[in-house]
């Protein structure tokens, strides 16, 4: 799993629901640190805010997709209105989740992005 998000405590928070789950998990906290770092690209998935200071999550997928670096993508936000709504849904995300949400609606959310990665914890 990779996580980009500019926010500290969502970062910890997600990191450690997902390694009890048994995932393994890379952490970023802007669209830039990824790009910049070195992240797995098998059997991984993002896991995106939205909205970020610089490059929100909608461009990084932007991003991502003309370098052909297509991943299953989960997007986040904590603004859940009409224009929300429909940047995610432009992105073809697999799923959308709206903050706060807990640990069952995140774990739901990766077994419907990553239905197809067999080497991913279920």
């Amino acid at each position: 799993m990779i996580v980009v998000d500019d926010d500290p405590s969502m970062r910890r928070a997600l990191r450690t629901q997902l390694l009890l789950a048994g995932f393994n998990v890379f952490v970023f906290e802007s669209a830039e640190a990824l790009l910049d770092g070195h992240f797995p690209t098998n059997n991984a998935c993002l896991l995106l805010d939205v909205y970020m200071p610089g490059m929100g999550g909608v461009e990084l997928c932007r991003n991502l997709a003309a370098a052909e670096r297509r991943l299953p993508t989960i997007l986040m936000s904590a603004r859940d209105d009409e224009l929300t709504r429909r940047l995610m849904k432009e992105t073809k995300a697999a799923a959308r989740l709206f903050k706060p949400f807990d640990e069952n609606l995140l774990l739901a959310a990766v077994r419907k992005a990553t239905r197809k990665q067999s080497k991913l914890p279920r």
